[in-house]
């Protein structure tokens, strides 16, 4: 073989390639006839629905409920009753010896977590009588109000609620009474509910034995969001 014919560059491969590009054209316009219709059909539903909804983002928190009692608000909830029985924090939600006071509200369906906040008041002469707190009928923590007006906290562990406590104010007179020897107590409370179903109930009960002139468990800076 002469080394001419190794290098010459002549010959018909175009042909070759027009044939090839041909083919792949006819292919191409097979396929395109064959998706073109479901694609315009996709194309056409798709154009419809967002013609017809409203995209809106959902906030991450919603607040259900939020109260300070003032004018007497006690909306959704029964027993207690709204006074000022310490000189310069306003009204608030008191309770008086035994008795019980419950909040319940109708949970949206499209939350799945409730986080409740509020301050508990330990007045006068509290004497380690304990107040009891349920979320749903189940005790979620104990408070125990002490003489030297502090207050400790004893909660069970229950799946999918937490309890958290900050003290605010502890072991002052806040003017409950003019003995300087009775002292008061004030926490914040945050309890976070998963899943609280369609309505969520809280409940306080009073374990105070005297009456409201003498001591007082109290509700003040109630709120409610869901996430």
């Amino acid at each position: 073989m002469s080394v001419t014919f190794l290098s010459d560059e002549r010959g018909a491969v175009t042909v070759d390639w027009v044939v090839l590009t041909a083919a792949l054209a006819g292919l191409s316009i097979a396929a395109a006839n064959q998706l073109s219709g479901g694609i315009a059909s996709l194309s056409g539903r798709l154009d419809g629905e967002l013609g017809t909804s409203s995209i809106s983002a959902r906030p991450s928190t919603q607040v259900l409920a939020s109260m300070s009692f003032t004018d007497a608000d006690t909306e959704h909830w029964t027993g207690g009753e709204v006074i000022s029985p310490l000189d310069g924090l306003g009204e608030m939600l008191v309770l008086g010896a035994g008795e019980t006071t419950t909040f319940a509200f109708d949970f949206p369906d499209d939350r799945d977590k409730a986080i409740m906040s509020f301050d508990l008041i330990g007045g006068d002469s509290l004497d380690s009588e304990v107040a009891t707190l349920k979320i749903n009928g189940q005790t979620v923590t104990l408070a125990t109000g002490k003489g030297n007006g502090t207050m400790s906290f004893s909660s069970p562990e229950l799946d999918g609620i937490t309890i958290k406590t900050s003290v605010v104010s502890q072991g002052s007179n806040l003017g409950g009474s003019a003995n300087t020897g009775w002292k008061e107590s004030i926490t914040t409370v945050t309890i976070t509910v998963d899943t609280p179903g369609e309505t969520l109930t809280f409940a306080m009960q009073s374990g105070a034995n005297q009456a409201i002139s003498d001591e007082f468990f109290a509700l003040d800076n109630f709120n409610l969001s869901a996430k």
